[in-house]
């Protein structure tokens, strides 16, 4: 759960009062000529005297947080998805709604309802949530627990998502995962990366077995530079998988170097996540997600 942050809450109100513009935090939210959210980017710069080849990232800096305990302020880090489906996968089954986010007692609770007969598209509701502000680079960790139950039909989603996904599409923005999880395969969470060379069967994916993951909070993160993405859980020194950045490197393959927003999500059915059908005893089901963090190396 929670630590407290007392002298790195105070380099955060510094850092924000330096990087942050005005939000709107009434209605919708102020949109690009594109149709894109205009949102807060925040780019970590390297010194010139740092080696991240070898790095200590618990030594990083908190930049920006959600500890998701005060309703105005999620207003002014995040914005609703209105969208009844989840960049064109038709077959899924949820309309997501603002009243299945919910926050009480220091998280955010995300529940997946059942509201008609099942089986059908726009029988369940549940949330999905994306970010006002946008990252380049950096530490970025969520803590969250998953659902229990361990039946057929959910498909969670803690990620990022290109910020220039409105004017090139999907895939080419490129997709971090910092965590996937999926009810029909318990007790397992998986690390995921997308961009236009890797996406359908060709995936980057790596499952990981955790029998506590719909038990307990466990943080699931990044250390991105222009060179890796290394994911870890729980501690930084703990990696369980690298995504190095190719020597011919494209925006083909390599679309990480832009700033990228986080994406919380949780789908009902479809290919994925109800290839094997929806138990509808599982309903109503819950997400949990304790903190959203951003380090810098600084």
């Amino acid at each position: 759960m929670k630590k407290e942050l007392t002298f790195k809450r105070i380099l955060l109100a510094v850092a924000l009062g330096f990087i942050s513009v005005s939000c709107d935090t009434s209605g919708d939210a102020p949109k690009d000529d594109d149709g894109s959210l205009e949102r807060t980017i925040i780019r970590m710069e390297i010194p010139s005297q740092v080696n991240l080849e070898n790095y200590n990232w618990n030594n990083a800096t908190l930049v920006w947080e959600e500890e998701f305990r005060d309703k105005s302020s999620f207003k002014d880090n995040w914005v609703f998805e209105k969208d009844a489906n989840n960049l064109g996968n038709k077959d899924q089954l949820q309309l997501y709604k603002e009243e299945n986010s919910v926050l009480r007692d220091g998280t955010l609770k995300i529940y997946a309802r059942k509201i008609g007969e099942g089986q059908n598209q726009g029988d369940y509701t549940s949330s999905r949530i994306s970010g006002r502000f946008a990252f380049q680079y950096g530490r970025l960790e969520v803590s969250v627990k998953f659902p229990v139950g361990e039946k057929n039909g959910i498909w969670s989603k803690l990620g990022l998502l290109g910020n220039n996904l409105n004017v090139v599409g999907y895939p080419d923005c490129g997709e971090i995962d910092l965590v996937e999880y999926f009810s029909s395969s318990p007790n397992a969470y998986y690390v995921v990366a997308h961009s236009a060379a890797n996406t359908g069967n060709k995936v980057i994916s790596q499952s990981n077995a955790l029998e506590e993951v719909e038990e307990d909070f466990h943080a699931y993160g990044i250390l991105w530079t222009k060179n890796y993405i290394k994911y870890y859980i729980d501690y930084p020194e703990n990696i369980i998988f690298t995504l190095d950045r190719p020597s011919d490197a494209t925006e083909f393959d390599w679309p990480y170097d832009q700033p990228f927003y986080f994406l919380i999500d949780m789908v009902v059915g479809g290919n994925y996540a109800g290839a094997h059908g929806v138990d509808d005893s599982m309903f109503p089901a819950v997400m949990e997600i304790d903190y959203v963090r951003v380090y810098h190396a600084l």
